[in-house]
């Protein structure tokens, strides 16, 4: 029985010293990143799974800082073994598993490209300070079995914690404007009803470049208020805007009003859907004033972030409705000034809203 042992032993031990040495450091590099990756889906798909909904969220503090905190810090200490670990290679470990889990969440379908742009910049500096981090205290203590635990474990005890703390509700108002050249008049003919609305006259968008869909046209069903104004947009979105102030050629208000089925599963990421679980929008409108032989036109939009992440979510809501606003209101802008500068030329807006929407 030893002598079968020790030939087993032998031919491991030989096994190993085939590879050659060279090879050897890059082998335990890509095998770390892939335990990494590994690991972060475990989480990405634990964090989602609907019987673990009421004990982890996935859009969370534990799960958008604290999982690829604990996806860079795993994968240096696999990479390390009993070696210490220079600061160049736990930024290399670190920002090679965070890109492939990227990859890989998009590949499988678990995210699309809006909800990874949107968390693009806090996961790759989560994963690189927990590589740095789990670098230091392998460098300095060598407890690789417990560090390696408690970074494992680290998402997974912060989530049930935070997914019982009282709700944090932010809400929001984004404001922008712009200054027009024809009369407050000319500008509120273009804002009740807006029809076959074409890429060029948005202009270039970040948030319309990673996927978010493009307004189409917005039919206006009466005047005053009570009216209602239905937003149709690309992927089939549509929802309503109820009119509250209309006092013309001056303001226009409204309130959204999302249908159900409104907003199709595939148009939008459920994570950052309007009306949907952790962001909604309220109401907005148009206020119009003459200024400078023109008009100024300012577009507010009022909307709740009801995750966790009260700053963060607070940031990318208001950089997106931005976004937005700069769009809409250049496509206002052109189109008044075109029918200041051409009045007896018939207004784009004649097109027929059924060829808009299609």
């Amino acid at each position: 029985m030893s002598d079968n042992s020790s030939n087993n032993n032998t031919s491991s031990d030989s096994d190993i010293h085939k590879i050659p040495e060279a090879a050897r450091p890059r082998l335990r590099l890509f095998a770390s990143v892939g335990a990494g990756v590994i690991y972060g889906l475990l989480l990405r798909v634990g964090f989602e799974h609907k019987s673990l909904h009421a004990w982890l969220q996935i859009v969370s503090t534990a799960f958008l800082i604290f999982a690829p905190f604990s996806v860079g810090a795993v994968a240096v200490l696999l990479a390390a073994g009993k070696s210490r670990i220079h600061v160049g290679m736990q930024v290399m470990v670190s920002f090679m598993s965070m890109m492939a889990f990227l990859l890989a969440m998009f590949i499988f379908l678990l995210e699309g490209m809006v909800c990874l742009v949107l968390v693009f910049p806090v996961f790759l500096v989560a994963s690189l300070i927990g590589g740095l981090i789990a670098g230091w205290i392998h460098n300095r203590f060598r407890v690789s079995r417990a560090s390696l635990s408690s970074f494992i474990l680290l998402p997974l005890l912060l989530g049930p914690i935070e997914a019982h703390l009282p709700p944090a509700q932010s809400q929001q108002e984004v404001s922008s404007v712009i200054q027009i050249q024809a009369s407050p008049d000319e500008v509120f003919e273009q804002l009740a009803s807006v029809q076959n609305i074409k890429p060029d006259e948005l202009g270039f968008s970040f948030v319309h470049l990673i996927g978010l869909p493009k307004p189409l046209a917005a039919n206006m069903d009466g005047a005053g208020v009570g009216a209602v104004r239905t937003s149709h947009w690309e992927k089939n979105v549509q929802f309503e805007e109820i009119i509250t102030t209309w006092q013309k050629p001056y303001a226009m208000h409204y309130r959204f009003h999302i249908q159900q089925g409104g907003i199709p599963r595939d148009a939008l990421d459920r994570h950052v859907e309007m009306g949907g679980e952790y962001f909604d929008v309220l109401d907005g409108g148009y206020d119009l004033q003459a200024k400078d032989g023109g008009t100024e036109l300012r577009l507010t939009t009022r909307f709740i972030n009801k995750s966790q992440l009260k700053t963060y979510g607070d940031l990318w809501g208001k950089m997106v409705l931005n976004d937005f606003h700069h769009s809409i209101l250049g496509l206002m802008k052109n189109r008044a000034e075109h029918a200041h500068q051409h009045p007896t030329q018939p207004s784009v807006q004649q097109s027929s809203p059924q060829a808009a929407a299609n």
